[in-house]
């Protein structure tokens, strides 16, 4: 079976640093690249997470980490602390370092500081070269942060759009937040880049929001029969979702305790099997820009009885649910088949 061509865009933290791994050692997954974004830290921080997994996967001379964008493309935090970018929010709220409220360190302490470098040419400049140099319809892009490097690659080269097979993006929520109450934080941090690749015309527009990945939480159970796998990138994923797990009992409780979702890794996981993401609609979407306290709102129109209903054509997929277990199942198959 021919692998499934993958380029990964990661604001790397814990979940970003699980999806890397289960990609990286999946039989099914060629992983061309991997970029970077400003998102849960700034770009210096999750380009140097990201460098700390590839190294510890020795795969340095086979993907290319690239460096993306610093920024969003308009976003700022408002109120206290006006013009910091939002995917810096962690790095300058008080709250969430005293009281130990984050989910996400500043770095993956677990590894060793990099030895190995990003590639010269930066994540944007570096999508339009391999993209343009595809076929047609034969690259997954996998982003599980801010959009803000792809929205600059489609509106720099349009013609990108069509090398695009899928998009499985790990954002949005459907009448859920986890940064503000109708925002999730991917989104939250550029609304605008989201909006824009949203508007790109680009094939298959997969969203896997927050309300799939918490039905695919993992729990301290999980945790452990991974580590008895007994390999380093096993004992790492279980080490990772046990942090995860201590994060969101502090900071964001969830319906089971002793579990946390690990977002970014159920996108890997549809790449394997599609039918672990459960509930899924083709519909329009569109996502809130206007700044106010709805602002980076993904709006899913899954309602035939709304207004717009057969007005708007749809443009993207949404699932609402996950097959907890088929996603556990996939997980540990990647890390026992990469023994």
């Amino acid at each position: 079976m021919d692998k499934t061509k993958v380029i990964l865009d990661v604001d790397t933290g814990s979940d970003d640093a699980v999806a890397i791994i289960s990609a990286v050692l999946s039989k099914n997954i060629e992983v061309l690249g991997i970029a970077t974004v400003n998102g849960n830290r700034c770009v210096e921080y999750t380009t140097e997470n990201t460098l700390r997994v590839v190294e510890m996967l020795g795969v340095a001379e086979t993907v290319p980490v690239v460096r993306g964008c610093a920024y969003p493309l308009v976003a700022t935090i408002k109120g206290k602390k006006p013009g910091i970018p939002r995917g810096h929010y962690y790095q300058h709220d008080d709250e969430y370092k005293t009281r130990g409220k984050s989910i996400h360190g500043d770095f993956l302490e677990m590894f060793s500081p990099s030895t190995i470098k990003e590639a010269n040419l930066n994540a944007v400049s570096w999508y339009i070269k391999t993209l343009m140099a595809a076929e047609d319809k034969s690259i997954t892009l996998v982003p599980v942060g801010p959009l803000t490097n792809l929205a600059h690659v489609f509106q720099i080269e349009p013609r990108t759009v069509k090398k695009v097979k899928e998009i499985i993006y790990m954002g949005g929520g459907h009448l859920l937040g986890n940064t503000r109450p109708a925002a999730e934080y991917n989104v939250w941090v550029d609304p605008e880049a989201a909006q824009i690749v949203l508007e790109s015309g680009v094939n298959n527009f997969i969203w896997v929001p927050l309300n799939a990945t918490h039905a695919a939480y993992l729990t301290k159970s999980d945790a452990e029969r991974i580590r008895s796998i007994g390999t380093r990138p096993a004992e790492v994923v279980a080490e990772l979702i046990e942090q995860r797990i201590i994060g969101y009992s502090n900071y964001q409780k969830v319906e089971v305790p002793d579990a946390a979702p690990i977002h970014d890794a159920l996108c890997i996981a549809a790449i394997h099997d599609p039918s672990v993401l459960t509930d899924i609609h083709h519909c329009y979407t569109e996502v809130d820009c206007g700044g106010s306290s709805c602002d980076g709102e993904t709006i899913f129109d899954i309602n035939p009885g709304s207004f717009e209903y057969d007005k708007n054509t749809p443009n993207s997929y949404v699932a609402l649910g996950a097959d907890r277990e088929k996603f556990v199942n996939i997980l540990i198959g990647i890390l026992e088949g990469a023994k």
